[in-house]
């Protein structure tokens, strides 16, 4: 997360000061220690300022699945949640019926929040770059999402490398950037689908907050692997 402009002012009201001083050179341990401290609150704070990306991203992944994975039952289908914080993604997906759900986040501080919504089997501790997750085999997922990761200071564009690593060849990855955050992302999406790594399935706005001092939607993206 971070501010966007227009919105200062609601991201100040609910969030205080925490992205002030977030970049896009803003180093790993300085997003540790910003979640380690913001883990207990977090939920609440997100309610607070309406956040619904994370009901919004889950009907879009799950109607991806429906359209272009009819090869497995919702049950079969594996799952990894990048970014997955506190676990509010992996409670939509279990309500929605998908059970092998795993999460990867960089603060185990908000993947022990995460623990206690009981919809995951595995977590994992690490930091979303290029550079490959031991824990986590080529190919071994079905499908991947990813909210509120892709923005300043967060995961890089050189991520989509690893991300669609994990994810077998015909797999998903769903996942949202802001309108503004974009084009930090765009150069690497499109040299991907150039290099046949992957191809576009779908994108569509989706709602992100329904707090009228905060954004109203953000981008959501649906792609297809083609090459691990």
């Amino acid at each position: 997360m971070s501010a966007k402009s227009g919105y200062e002012a609601g991201y100040t009201k609910y969030y205080g000061s925490r992205f002030d001083s977030i970049s896009y050179s803003t180093s790993e341990e300085a997003i540790k220690h910003l979640y380690r401290d913001w883990a207990s609150s977090y939920d609440k704070d997100l309610q607070s300022a309406g956040y619904v990306l994370y009901q919004a991203l889950c009907q879009y992944l799950n109607e991806s699945i429906k359209q272009e994975c009819q090869d497995k039952s919702k049950n079969e289908m594996k799952i990894i949640d990048v970014g997955a914080g506190t676990g509010l993604l992996g409670v939509q997906l279990h309500e929605l019926g998908y059970t092998s759900l795993t999460a990867v986040d960089i603060s185990a501080e908000m993947l022990n929040e995460a623990r206690k919504k009981n919809v995951y089997k595995k977590f994992i501790c690490a930091f979303l770059s290029d550079q490959r997750i031991p824990e986590i085999g080529t190919s071994e997922y079905d499908a991947l999402i990813c909210a509120g990761t892709l923005v300043k200071g967060h995961a890089r564009s050189s991520a989509f490398v690893e991300m669609i690593r994990i994810v077998r060849i015909g797999g998903l990855l769903c996942f949202s950037i802001r309108d503004d955050h974009l084009g930090a992302y765009q150069e690497k999406m499109m040299e991907l689908e150039k290099d046949r790594r992957w191809e576009k399935v779908s994108t569509k706005k989706i709602p992100l907050y329904d707090s009228d001092d905060m954004p109203k939607d953000i981008l959501g993206f649906v792609y297809r692997v083609l090459k691990n």
